[in-house]
């Protein structure tokens, strides 16, 4: 679920619907691509303030037609007020034990142990990286994860998860528990 302020400042929720299913093209790549930003350390957060910086969003809106047009892929939402996030099996996913994989490799609901380092937001605002070890369900939509070894982590929909979400980037192992047939 995403929750979005809109320029009459009303805010409404939003939840995933669906995807172009065009392959993917890193926008913070082709911005590293054009010597805009550096590629080591590209967040989300960096690409928005860089927007921002330049307030492309108001005085040149026609710049973004040259960067977001790169990728093909697009993602698209509809708003589910206030309603909880679900995922592919339409059950409300938990935060911080829902993944999402490649569907057509591993089956929606099957159980996971996932081992990783992940941030940490600490009382003073710094972020800190542990290794953790949950039980996790193979329960979220994830329409961007082609392949093995890919993994969408549901951290929750809080501001403070987001800012934590920019950063989970991390290789890690991932078990799953299937019944021998």
């Amino acid at each position: 679920m995403l929750r979005l302020q809109l320029p009459d400042s009303r805010q409404i929720t939003v939840r995933y619907a669906d995807n172009t299913a065009c392959g993917y093209k890193n926008i913070g790549h082709e911005l590293a691509n054009d010597v805009k930003l550096p590629l080591e350390g590209m967040t989300m957060s960096k690409m928005l303030d860089y927007f921002q910086k330049y307030d492309y969003f108001q005085k040149y809106p026609q710049k973004l037609n040259v960067s977001i047009p790169r990728d093909p892929s697009f993602v698209f939402f509809q708003e589910n007020h206030g309603a909880p996030a679900t995922g592919s099996m339409s059950v409300t996913l938990v935060a911080k034990r829902s993944i999402a994989t490649d569907k057509s490799l591993m089956p929606p609901g099957a159980l996971a142990l996932i081992r990783a380092d992940f941030p940490f937001i600490e009382t003073n605002s710094k972020i800190e990286r542990r290794i953790v070890s949950p039980y996790v369900l193979n329960q979220d939509k994830g329409g961007g994860i082609k392949g093995a070894g890919r993994v969408d982590y549901f951290l929750g929909t809080v501001k403070q998860v987001g800012d934590r979400a920019d950063v989970t980037v991390s290789n890690g192992q991932l078990y799953y528990l299937l019944l021998k047939p």
